[in-house]
């Protein structure tokens, strides 16, 4: 018969050896939870954008949301053959802000490159000075800030674009004196637009038929749809005649114009001449609706941006100007872009 001391004696040896196994599982999972998570962090699939090689962020206003958007993908496409991941700044926030706002953002997060479209603001060449001395390289697309400290500028020859509507224009020369009534941006910063309407005047009085032509702008809000939209509709809504020809200097001005000669029944009232390419855009020149439209190769401008980017990282240095192929759009071609429309649905 074992006594009660011995009894004692056998039950704190069970309970001593139940915690010491307890101990040793709970060490033994600590162990294996710390090497999972170890191998988490520094696994490249995994850790997302910074598990790879270079984090970049591309920003862009809301005047051609359909142009930022086809060079963004390009450039992300660039990007990720190399490992790098490309950010559309701005992309699924609750807050709208605007492109200097998330030029902050991009610079306070301290990515390794912007991709913006630019302006010549004091503001925005403020933010691109900012960015290069905190060593963030800058190439601006599109626009430029031509006093900014950035490294590069991919866009299009803005001259160029305005001696492609000006040829087009000279193209209805007759007798009569036609009217030119071209919508600009409001934005005193956005110089890019003062330089093809010289290269549209230019081309123009250059021409023995310059005396039949005259040139009017027209200013267009375009920080959004709606207010460009409005602008644009009272234009055509009105029970004047309209100008002979219309040349919208952007996406959204050609869009609204589109929709509005639909609208207010005046299509064939006016000749139009647009910028870029989407759905409604590209149907438009279908049905006659509009003329032409002057385009950009997007997918140049997006490669361009990120050999930019990596030149600058490796060299130190990069050319400072990238020029993208420009191409009209009429009835004679539309047909070549219309099944490759990834746009038409959006627009």
């Amino acid at each position: 018969m074992v006594s009660q001391p011995e009894k004692d004696h056998n039950r704190s040896i069970i309970v001593a050896a139940l915690a010491c196994l307890l101990l040793l599982t709970f060490c033994t999972a600590l162990s294996v939870f710390s090497h999972q998570e170890r191998a988490s962090v520094h696994s490249p699939e995994e850790a997302g954008p910074s598990g790879m090689g270079r984090h970049y962020a591309f920003i862009s206003g809301r005047s051609q949301p359909s142009l930022y958007r086809a060079v963004y993908a390009s450039a992300r496409e660039w990007a990720e053959r190399e490992g790098d991941y490309l950010e559309l700044m701005g992309e699924n926030l609750s807050v709208d802000y605007d492109k200097n706002e998330l030029m902050e953002i991009a610079i306070d997060a301290k990515v390794d490159g912007i991709i913006v479209e630019a302006d010549d603001s004091a503001e925005m060449t403020g933010l691109i000075n900012r960015a290069d001395s905190e060593g963030i390289p800058v190439v601006t697309v599109g626009s430029d800030s031509t006093s900014a400290e950035r490294k590069s500028y991919v866009g299009f020859g803005y001259y160029d674009l305005g001696q492609n509507y000006g040829k087009r224009i000279l193209q209805h020369a007759k007798d009569d004196p036609q009217s030119v009534l071209i919508l600009m941006s409001p934005e005193a910063e956005d110089s890019s637009q003062n330089i093809i309407f010289q290269g549209i005047r230019e081309t123009i009085e250059r021409s023995e038929a310059s005396r039949y032509f005259d040139l009017k702008t027209m200013a267009v809000p375009d920080a959004s749809a709606f207010g460009a939209e409005e602008s644009i509709s009272g234009l055509i809504m009105q029970d004047e005649s309209l100008p002979d020809m219309i040349v919208c200097l952007n996406e959204i001005y050609t869009t609204c114009v589109c929709q509005a000669l639909v609208d207010y029944n005046r299509v064939g009232d006016t000749i139009v001449y647009g910028f870029y390419e989407n759905g409604t855009i590209l149907s438009a020149i279908k049905k006659s609706i509009i003329s032409a439209t002057v385009t950009v190769n997007t997918s140049q401008m997006g490669a361009y941006c990120i050999e930019a980017l990596r030149e600058y990282d490796t060299y130190g240095y990069v050319n400072e100007y990238m020029q993208a192929d420009i191409e009209v759009i009429d009835s004679d071609n539309v047909d070549a872009y219309l099944p490759g429309t990834k746009e038409g649905e959006d627009a």
